[in-house]
């Protein structure tokens, strides 16, 4: 009688714990850009990972024959992916640096397939998505023909007063790619960290108290 209680009591516990769950998907960037999304597991170390929760999904008993609901990427409604791991952003614009120029404009831009990324340019060049080609008969052999869809990303100014996290965290992004460089691409990623390196410390955004010209100093005279 003890055993029969104690079995309903766990199955009652058990019903209720798959009554409400949260769900997880997390996005994760390999250090090369290509993005990725999971359902509950966690990204690869190294790896950039966001996480995007979607609160708790309430489950109901459905008939064995009934095709179970899936959740898919589109249906998420509950806010965008939050930075948790990857290139954190450390680096704050030092005080001194306040009375340099603003930074060149930044633009946060989406491309066609989803992916969000910050570029310099408001109208970027167009990709070349690829289509699927078929012969006369209906049949797709690999090497008969290519062709593509030109499509622009879509992208929209950073204000004013964002500007400075934007392109520190841009720098962060590029310093993450760089530490991950193979020999294929180091110095291309070398090159693209040291060219917003330099825009950053030549700003207001820069993490770095500015050091001041020699021309400009003046020496204070000695004493007699």
């Amino acid at each position: 009688m003890v055993r029969g209680i104690l079995l309903l009591l766990l199955l009652l516990a058990c019903s209720q714990a798959a009554l409400a769950q949260e769900t997880v998907f997390y996005k994760c960037t390999d250090a090369k850009g290509a993005s990725s999304l999971q359902n509950g597991t966690p990204c690869a170390p190294g790896m950039k990972q966001e996480i995007r929760r979607i609160g708790e999904v309430r489950t109901v008993p459905v008939p064995v024959k009934k095709k179970p609901v899936e959740v898919t990427p589109e249906a998420l409604v509950y806010g965008d992916f939050v930075m948790v791991s990857g290139p954190n952003m450390k680096r704050q614009p030092a005080p001194e640096s306040a009375a340099l120029p603003p930074p060149p404009p930044l633009f946060q831009c989406r491309t066609w397939d989803g992916n969000d990324y910050l570029g310099e340019l408001e109208k970027p060049a167009p990709r070349c998505v690829p289509l699927e080609v078929v012969g006369i008969d209906g049949s797709q052999q690999l090497g008969m023909a290519s062709a593509c869809e030109m499509r622009d990303d879509t992208c929209s100014v950073i204000p004013d007063e964002g500007l400075c996290d934007a392109w520190l965290r841009r720098l962060d992004d590029a310093e993450f790619k760089l530490r991950y460089a193979g020999n294929d691409n180091r110095r291309e990623r070398q090159s693209a960290f040291d060219d917003i390196d330099a825009k950053v410390k030549t700003s207001r955004c820069s993490p770095v108290a500015p050091v001041a010209d020699p021309a400009t100093t003046t020496t204070p005279a000695p004493k007699p």
